[in-house]
């Protein structure tokens, strides 16, 4: 019998391996560089593989997160590479988005949308404008049926009629109101204000007013809270106190309009955080995803979207500005809304002025905010006085003005002066009304835009100062007519 031995199955000693290994004349021992890159290529492929597993779950996790609130992720968003676009409304310029908060404290259950904010990107101009629609203005519920009542209420009577339903009914109310197309939705309740804000380390609060609070709604009694006029950093559940209190006493910080007005910069603080950069934070982000998921619901959405509204955050805050306004009786130069003999339940009530479902003066101001929002942030109070053009004639001009700048404070406050020459307009106190100014003086085209010597007073203290005085061009032909003496 023969057997045949098989080396290369012995097994050899572990010392006889190495001495075996190093002594292999086809392989000469590795050098020291070769050494360091075989190192580094062992950490570098873990890293990547690392990077690869958390990269999958981050995903995994976005795509899960996404189809709860309404992002639809799609792999050709992925790789896409047609230029993305947001909706857009019909104009082109504008795209508008509702954000919607809601009271939730009851059974948990989603109640009355006691915030309702219309956020408009002007394509134009990179600014943000920001509308607040007051929760008290008495809309048509139902478009078949002649009820009028608090908008607040909406969402939660057609939510209960069939789930989903709540949003588009709302989103068609508010479009009805404001004249506006709406592109987007978002809808947050308390919980998810709270920990959006806390997901995001907290955000900085430019407090414009000092106000205390003696009844602020904690479970089933109250509390009280202050804010102290200057900018403070706010974890989520002092920004919610922040934006919901509206029982001060104080510089006018109690009412649903003041607390409009808190809620719009809250919102501007949040953008803020999130231009700053915290959220290339990937443990920020997963905190958010972990947040809205629960909390959150949105219209849908794509990738594309996000790619874009980063993008045009980006030029915002580059070039663009944010203006904010409250559909309040006192908007439009007190001309839009009314909460004089509204409803007849004694119950406290917004209404347009010429009367309820009608709301074309409401439309044609929230195009002229979108345009010019500028000029009616600043919203001077302007009054006009003859100096020489003649009662009547500085009549007309006054109308003229009107019709021009529909929403603006302007008064006639009569004869001035009859011996005047030419068109003044000019800012008559210390603050700012620069913008203002150029845009009146765009339509007038006045011969002088400082205030003239004769005039040492501040007249009624207006903003802005309009002068009438005699036509330059009168004066100049009469003054070639006459015969010489």
């Amino acid at each position: 019998m023969r057997i045949t031995l098989d080396d290369s199955k012995i097994k050899q000693p572990r010392d006889v391996r190495k001495i075996t290994k190093q002594l292999d004349p086809l392989k000469p021992p590795p050098t020291v560089k070769q050494k360091i890159t075989k190192v580094l290529i062992i950490i570098i492929a873990l890293i990547v593989t690392a990077a690869i597993s958390y990269a999958g779950y981050f995903v995994y996790k976005a795509y899960k997160t996404g189809t709860a609130i309404g992002l639809k992720f799609r792999p050709n968003d992925i790789i896409a590479q047609n230029t993305p676009e947001l909706k857009k409304d019909s104009t082109g310029k504008y795209t508008n988005i509702l954000v919607v908060g809601v009271d939730t404290r009851e059974n948990g259950n989603l109640l009355n949308t006691d915030s309702l904010i219309l956020i408009s990107y002007n394509y134009d101009t990179q600014d943000i404008t920001m509308t607040s629609i007051p929760r008290d203005l008495h809309v048509q519920i139902k478009p078949d049926v002649i009820w009028f009542s608090r908008i607040n209420s909406v969402y939660s009577t057609f939510e209960q009629k069939a789930e989903d339903l709540g949003m588009p009914r709302l989103c068609e109310v508010v479009t009805e109101v404001t004249g506006q197309e709406i592109q987007y939705n978002a809808m947050i309740d308390y919980k998810g204000f709270v920990e959006l804000i806390d997901a995001l380390g907290g955000i900085d609060v430019n407090i414009e007013n000092s106000f205390t609070d003696y009844m602020y709604p904690d479970n089933f009694g109250y509390k009280t809270v202050r804010f102290v006029e200057g900018v403070q950093h706010m974890d989520g559940a002092t920004a919610l106190e922040y934006a919901r209190s509206r029982h001060s006493m104080q510089n006018h910080e109690g009412s649903d309009f003041a607390r409009a007005k808190r809620q719009q910069i809250v919102i501007s603080s949040i953008t803020e955080k999130i231009m700053s950069g915290s959220l290339l934070d990937p443990r920020a982000l997963m905190n958010l995803f972990n947040v809205v998921q629960d909390n959150i619901q949105i219209s849908e959405f794509t990738l594309d979207d996000i790619e874009v509204g980063v993008d045009l955050l980006t030029k915002f805050k580059d070039t663009g500005n944010s203006y904010s306004f409250i559909l309040d009786p006192s908007a439009g130069a007190g001309k839009l809304l009314t909460s004089q003999n509204v409803i007849n339940t004694g119950a406290y009530a917004i209404g347009p002025i010429n009367g309820l479902g009608n709301y074309e003066d409401i439309h044609e101001y929230m195009g002229l905010l979108q345009n010019n929002p500028q000029l009616y942030k600043e919203n001077p109070v302007i009054k006009i006085y003859n100096t020489g053009l003649g009662y009547n004639e500085t009549s007309q001009k006054y109308y003229d003005l009107v019709e021009q700048f529909p929403y603006l404070k302007i008064g006639y406050m009569g004869t001035l002066y009859n011996d005047k020459d030419g068109t003044t307009i000019y800012i008559n106190n210390d603050n700012d009304f620069s913008h203002s100014l150029d845009s009146i003086n765009q339509y007038l085209e006045a011969n002088n835009i400082t205030k003239p010597e004769y005039l040492t007073t501040t007249l009624n203290a207006e903003d802005i100062t309009i002068l009438f005085g005699q036509e330059v061009g009168e004066v100049l032909e009469e003054t070639v007519t006459q015969p010489t003496p």
